[in-house]
């Protein structure tokens, strides 16, 4: 128990808009009161509020409320003692100094800051060499080396043990620690835990010694990275790597990056991006995303493009659903991000940052780019289940509903698929008719002439072009690109119309080397492999052109139809308009039926 009378000193030290400011980046001052987003729930209209004149806080959202004391017990999990001496922390105010007593906080802070500068000076010395000479040729600088205070264990049995022994530190508390352990040879003996390894001090958000990660700088010593166990000071769910020194840029930013491993955070940190994090393992916690939640409004986990990178980023994407923050992932090509600074750059990698993906739209890639040779219904069942899981928008002025309906949209054009056949197959879906899911696609899809008009004249252009190259210098001056509308098409004549400028010819087989998506491939093959027997291609590519034409004129004389039955005085003008487009109309059949 702490004394009453501490109890208060804290209490009169520290305001609780001050410390509510440090967990809340929407807090703002509206009147004589504050209003921000809750910590506690998610919401999109701010509902938490502070009465800084009696120093209470509450949320009309969840009905949470209380003083300085429950905010933090709260927001950080903890009992009331412990909120008591996190805001003296914040304060300023030793409780222990205050109590007149030591407490064994007091004493594992103590054997870890005297580990830490034990490994470090050993680092730094003639000894340490090999250690330091490991971290130079990664790229650790080093004023990283000093900053961060890395450190190296000497390649000896009890060198660490030996000299806190002498010391007289509490050795068994060590051993708690994690630091050494017991001969079983010899009794009352102890040898060290970290031996011939990099030493990554890990701090808390006040930079005291919590832990600390070991990475072995052979490759033949497993496993390669060893960490301390949990104690009274360190859970390692709550912990994130390098938070002391990132927290005010996150602050500052309003956006924390979030990425593998240590060295990644030093990499980034001296490239000059200092508003990145680790987490102590794969994976962001849920812990973890409160802690940035309270910092900014964004978080972009930038993970290696490896399988287990993208197992984490997807582990970790639900973890935000509870809390105000966007979460976005970044996945780099190639590489991890110290590696990939160093050879691109600090800027090559903010592009990649700032274009990271929203969580649906990474899920639906990372499946498509996994099932590229898997039939497309099987596909549409895993996209099926993404946009069912969808649980807000990203516009809040958008519903739910209306947010998965965009994404149907978008699966459709990827997949090449009819939107209205996809819509509904998602509704089968959804009501569990797993049997019929599909069906619609497939009776949509297996037709040619399912596809609408410009689509397939489009596609039998391409047709002709493979077999006929001759005709491509037309297509370059009757087709503009901006004009096609199937995606599918405009990809590809694209690619066929960069590769004939810059040559004045084409090998159509080259086509394939541009082409990215399968969905472009299949259709490209399959184009080829389909027979033309055709005895003047130039007539048939001038009916797709002339057809085209006429197909469109239609489309705008019907949309002038439609205005003039709403117009009023203009009336007369769209009449005018839809009378020259019937006279060109005509002269374009008359061409068709007299050439």
């Amino acid at each position: 128990m702490i004394e009453e009378n501490i109890i208060e000193k804290v209490r009169d030290s520290v305001r609780i808009e001050d410390v509510a400011a440090k967990y809340i980046p929407s807090l703002k001052k509206i009147g004589k009161n504050y209003l921000g987003l809750c910590p506690f729930h998610k919401e999109k209209t701010p509902s938490f509020t502070i009465a800084p004149d009696k120093q209470i806080f509450y949320c009309f959202g969840c009905n949470t409320g209380g003083n300085m004391f429950q905010f933090i017990s709260k927001i950080d999990n903890i009992g009331f003692v412990e909120s008591v001496k996190k805001i003296a922390d914040i304060a300023g105010i030793d409780i222990d100094a205050e109590r007149g007593d030591s407490s064994v906080i007091d004493t594992i802070r103590r054997i870890n800051k005297y580990t830490m500068n034990f490994y470090q000076s050993y680092l730094l010395s003639s000894d340490g060499l090999s250690g330091k000479q490991y971290l130079i040729e990664r790229g650790v600088a080093e004023e990283s080396i000093n900053s961060f205070k890395l450190g190296f264990s000497p390649d000896s049995w009890d060198r660490l043990s030996a000299s806190l022994i002498k010391n007289k530190a509490d050795i068994s508390l060590a051993e708690k620690l994690g630091l050494v352990g017991k001969q079983q040879k010899y009794k009352g003996g102890y040898f060290d835990k970290f031996r011939n390894r990099i030493m990554f001090p890990i701090f808390d958000r006040s930079s005291n010694v919590i832990a600390f990660g070991a990475r072995a700088i052979l490759d033949t010593d497993h496993p390669k990275y060893l960490n301390s166990p949990e104690s009274e000071i360190y859970k390692k769910r709550n912990v994130l790597y390098g938070l002391n020194f990132a927290q005010n840029s996150i602050r500052e930013l309003d956006r924390a990056i979030v990425v593998e491993g240590y060295l990644d955070v030093i990499g980034c940190y001296q490239a000059g991006i200092t508003n990145v994090v680790a987490p102590l393992g794969t994976a962001l916690t849920e812990s973890h995303v409160k802690i940035l939640s309270q910092l900014c409004n964004e978080i972009v986990m930038l993970f290696d493009p490896d399988s287990a990178g993208i197992k984490a980023a997807l582990k970790s994407i639900d973890t935000a659903k509870n809390f105000n923050v966007k979460i976005k992932i970044a996945t780099l090509p190639r590489d991890d991000p110290f590696d990939f600074i160093k050879k691109n750059g600090a800027r090559e990698l903010m592009v990649i940052v700032d274009s990271a993906e929203r969580p649906v739209d990474f899920k639906i890639n990372n499946v498509l780019n996994k099932n590229r040779n898997r039939d497309k219904i099987d596909v549409l069942r895993e996209l099926f289940e993404i946009i069912r899981s969808i649980s807000y928008s990203e516009d809040e002025n958008r519903p739910i509903e209306a947010e998965k309906g965009v994404y149907l949209t978008k699966i459709s054009q990827i997949l090449n698929i009819d939107e209205e056949a996809v819509r509904s197959d998602y509704k089968r879906f959804i009501k569990g008719e797993k049997n019929n899911t599909s069906n619609t696609i497939i009776e949509k899809n297996t037709s040619y002439n399912t596809l609408d008009y410009e689509t397939r004249a489009y596609r039998d252009l391409i047709h002709i072009i493979v077999h006929y190259p001759e005709i491509i210098g037309d297509v370059l001056i009757d087709f503009p690109l901006e004009e096609i509308k199937d995606p599918l098409s405009k990809s590809i004549l694209s690619v066929i119309l960069q590769l004939y400028n810059s040559k004045n010819e084409i090998r159509i087989d080259k086509i394939f080397d541009f082409l990215s998506k399968d969905i472009e491939m299949d259709f490209l093959n399959r184009t080829i492999q389909k027979e033309a027997s055709i005895d003047d291609p130039k007539a048939s590519y001038t009916e797709i052109y002339v057809n085209l034409k006429i197909h469109n004129i239609d489309k705008r004389i019907n949309e002038y139809v439609n205005i003039t039955k709403k117009s009023g005085n203009e009336r007369i003008d769209y009449l005018e308009e839809i009378e020259v487009l019937r006279r060109e109309k005509e002269k374009l059949l008359t061409y068709l039926y007299h050439r």
